[in-house]
């Protein structure tokens, strides 16, 4: 077969990547936000690190040891701004990043985020910076099997694992808070510091327009909702289902349910209920959808009909009804006096997926789907690379032509980062040529980036 040809690479798109570090000056911000990372001022700073471990995740590796297979890529390493360390050295850096400094992480992607949005046309850019702000919260557990690893524990599944804790900006698509903590970790507890967090990165990226921060049941808490408050922001969290909440919809008249947007046999009201010790201006929010009774079960792990009253799961079960009601509910602070205002509130929340798919797309696209080391800075800081190559997917199609249309880590690697490129040098130039019809983009990508350099000036 021969040896192997040293001026080829099958990462020819990281020329992409370093361009927009040259134009949104990502390692720069990293390297003020996180501080230095080391005692001497040799090899790698802390921002250096961090994009090289983004980077790392974002070419598809799920493991340390990509470290070493991109470091056995001469080609497709040089064109990145810095070395990439092998794995051993990036276990240890990845160590030295305490919450401080993933916190800095934070605050960069927060400076880099308003650096891309400026690359949008007028009117999109107005419509992510002066309109409304919804910032998801969220959870996902990452599943280990080892319980050698620093702070994992066995959630409510019974699975070993940690919990990811999320807030995600919707209308950029990028993430501006995250931690790691263990599998049984409560949002109620995370969120408030998070809720500070985000409302700071989304004002530090530009955005002037009211912030919404809405969560699941797993957020239902009087001092979150008062955090949201404190911080002049709206709110719509899941409710758990309880007796009040079943009595309040009890005394709801049949003509008083308003039909929902988009969701046939569904229908919404606003209750009289205010939940003890959340801030006086709070409403709840029912919805109920009907099914009849062959879309029922028995079975006590059946999650639809959880969601349905007892008293009417029995009469259905017992062949006396044909048909049940199943029943969610969420607070807001939101002013909702007409209709149409109550319905829109009901289907924005209920459309709420756009953290569920950062979820999805790190995990499947970024290596979130297990925890590498067994160091709980270490796994930190490997969660942080996979947020960070979910934001550099965001900021490289805000500058690409790739289409409105957000796309997920594994198509961008697809379309943009995997392409095959020969390094040549013709009358002491040297040049990245792209094989097969890949040039054609490549080329006009390149050039879009390059168009907005200014953007590090502003």
């Amino acid at each position: 077969m021969g040896e192997p040809d040293g001026s080829l690479t099958e990462n020819g798109g990281l020329l992409l990547v370093a361009e927009l570090d040259r134009a949104l000056g990502v390692t720069a911000a990293l390297d003020t936000a996180v501080g230095p990372v080391k005692e001497r001022e040799r090899g790698l700073s802390g921002g250096e690190f961090a994009l090289a471990l983004a980077v790392v995740q974002l070419t598809g590796e799920d493991h340390l040891v990509g470290f070493d297979r991109l470091r056995a890529d001469a080609v497709g390493e040089s064109l990145l701004p810095a070395p990439v360390p092998p794995s051993t050295t990036a276990a240890t850096l990845a160590a030295r990043f305490d919450q401080a400094r993933r916190e800095g992480v934070e605050r960069a992607c927060a400076q880099v985020t308003a650096r891309a949005l400026a690359a949008l046309p007028v009117g999109e850019r107005a419509r992510v910076l002066t309109g409304r702000v919804t910032i998801d919260l969220d959870a996902k557990d990452v599943e280990v099997y080892s319980t050698r690893k620093e702070q994992v524990i066995r959630s409510y599944k019974g699975e070993v694992s940690g919990r990811v804790h999320a807030a995600h900006w919707a209308q950029a698509g990028t993430v501006v808070a995250a931690d790691l903590l263990d599998g049984r970790s409560d949002g109620r507890t995370v969120s408030p510091a998070q809720i500070d967090r985000a409302v700071n990165a989304v004002r530090t990226a530009g955005a002037s327009g009211r912030i919404l921060f809405q969560g699941d049941s797993g957020y239902y808490a009087g001092k979150v909702a008062e955090k949201i408050v404190a911080r002049q922001a709206l709110f719509r969290l899941g409710v758990p289902r309880s007796q009040p909440l079943w009595r309040a919809v009890a005394r709801v008249h049949d003509d008083d349910w308003i039909d929902a947007v988009d969701y046939p046999n569904a229908q919404v009201v606003p209750l009289d209920h205010v939940p003890a010790g959340w801030p006086q201006d709070t409403k709840v929010i029912a919805r109920r959808v009907r099914y009849d009774a062959a879309g029922l079960s028995a079975d006590p792990r059946s999650r639809r009909s959880r969601t349905v009253g007892r008293d009417q799961l029995a009469l259905v079960l017992e062949g006396l009804e044909t048909q049940a009601y199943a029943y969610s509910f969420f607070a807001t602070n939101e002013e909702l006096d007409l209709d149409e205002e109550i319905t829109a509130a009901e289907w924005e929340f209920r459309r709420r997926t756009r953290i569920e798919e950062l979820f999805r797309d790190t995990a499947h696209g970024a290596g979130l789907s297990h925890l590498p080391s067994a160091s709980h800075a270490v796994n930190s800081m490997w969660m942080w690379g996979a947020m960070l190559a979910y934001n550099l997917s965001a900021w490289l199609q805000m500058l690409s032509p790739l289409g409105t249309a957000r796309r997920r880590i594994a198509t961008v690697r697809r379309l943009l980062i995997h392409r095959a490129a020969r390094w040549t040098v013709t009358a002491r130039r040297h040049e990245l040529r792209f094989a097969g019809p890949a040039g054609e983009l490549m080329a006009n990508t390149l050039a879009r980036i390059r168009a907005h350099r200014h953007l590090l000036a502003a």
